[in-house]
């Protein structure tokens, strides 16, 4: 299996843009992280990481919003009203099924957010929903409740693996 690092170039390298050291790097800790990170959370995660990257704030932001134009992520706006940004799925592991037409499920005790399984059903019934004349190409959705970490009925594999937002 490749390591995250050539997982994450092979990525950057199939949009056809130009690969660079910091959008790998900011893609492999966006692929290993099982929530959403803001700025802030992805600057330590790299400076904590093997490679201890130290990217600016300004360049940290840009490639992170160059990911979300790439379809390489994607960016949701958390209780607190900041973005976090979590890799797109390829397919395997933890971010399996969370393509760009899914919602999220925000915790009310924990603050945290979770993607939920993309579904084809979710878009069509909400455009179902709209006003005639109206034309949606996107779908936001948010459902509010208790996680089952806060609920106390977490089990060993959570089927909301893939969080948004700080652990409490």
């Amino acid at each position: 299996m490749a390591s995250i690092l050539e997982q994450a170039r092979e990525r950057v390298r199939a949009t056809g843009a130009r690969v660079t050291g910091a959008r790998v790097k900011v893609l492999a800790v966006l692929m290993q992280a099982d929530e959403a990170l803001t700025h802030t959370d992805a600057q330590r995660r790299l400076e904590q990481g093997d490679a201890h990257e130290l990217l600016d704030r300004v360049t940290l932001y840009r490639v992170l919003e160059w990911l979300v134009e790439a379809g390489l992520a994607h960016r949701v706006s958390g209780p607190d009203r900041v973005w976090r940004f979590s890799a797109h799925g390829d397919g395997h592991g933890a971010h399996e099924g969370h393509g760009p037409q899914h919602g999220h499920f925000k915790c009310r005790r924990c603050e945290r957010m979770f993607c939920m399984k993309a579904s084809p059903r979710l878009a069509r019934t909400v455009r179902g929903m709209l006003p005639d004349g109206f034309a949606g190409d996107e779908v936001e959705l948010t459902v509010l409740g208790l996680c089952a970490d806060c609920t106390g009925t977490a089990t060993a594999e959570p089927a909301h693996a893939h969080a948004h937002g700080a652990h409490p």
